[in-house]
């Protein structure tokens, strides 16, 4: 089995006419070795947008992101097709994401450009997983990477808001506390039954919604 742990970056848009667009995928392939999990390999690409192929100046500061790296991408169906070759469908895997978010943003962006989604399968959120297992502790309610970081003493390694650096440190998060994460199996289109196999479980049950971009306006307000 592989676990695939992935983060996406977007663009920020205070114009409300246009929905953000993904310019970062970075992953993670953590497989099963005879000492335990460790990183197989890892994928990285910058996505060219479609709709607004200019960086606005709030996406440049959020992301460290340049034009120049956006210049230089592939559009997005391009960049996918490129990442879901990096996974090697042909064997059984699980897409583990921080947040509910990234999932819903790739699968939004397949149907736009026309992507099959069959491939798109077994996604777990693991900042809910995380959260439900420190939840007790009343420190963190929700909790972001660094404090998961924080709380697993990990230091985070690498630039945050950047997808492959998010991704390699939500993968120390996952294999730290691996035998205490439950993951399912679903489909894409599992939009009102996803859970359908339990494989590892976890004793918490409770979850509020989140966001992580819940309070992003507020962050370029006064800028």
């Amino acid at each position: 089995m592989q676990y695939i742990i992935y983060d996406l970056e977007f663009t920020v848009s205070r114009n409300a006419r246009y929905s953000s667009e993904i310019i970062d995928i970075g992953a993670v392939k953590v497989v099963q070795g005879d000492d335990g999990l460790y990183v197989a390999d890892t994928f990285h690409s910058f996505v060219r947008p479609s709709n607004r192929p200019v960086l606005s100046t709030d996406t440049v500061q959020f992301t460290g992101i340049t034009q120049r790296d956006i210049d230089a991408a592939p559009l997005f169906p391009e960049a996918v097709e490129q990442f879901v070759a990096w996974l090697g469908t042909d064997s059984p895997y699980y897409l583990c994401a921080w947040g509910p978010d990234d999932r819903q943003k790739l699968v939004s962006h397949c149907r736009t450009h026309h992507v099959d989604l069959g491939w798109i399968h077994n996604t777990n959120d693991i900042q809910k997983q995380i959260s439900r297992l420190f939840g007790s502790s009343g420190k963190y309610r929700q909790l972001s990477l660094s404090q998961a970081l924080e709380l697993c003493h990990i230091d985070f390694d690498g630039q945050q808001h950047r997808a492959l650096d998010d991704a390699i440190n939500t993968a120390q998060v996952f294999m730290h506390l691996f035998d205490r994460i439950t993951l399912v199996d679903n489909a894409a289109d599992d939009e009102e039954s996803r859970g359908s196999k339990l494989v590892y479980s976890s004793p918490e049950e409770e979850q509020e919604h989140y966001s992580p971009f819940g309070n992003l306006a507020n962050l370029f307000k006064d800028h």
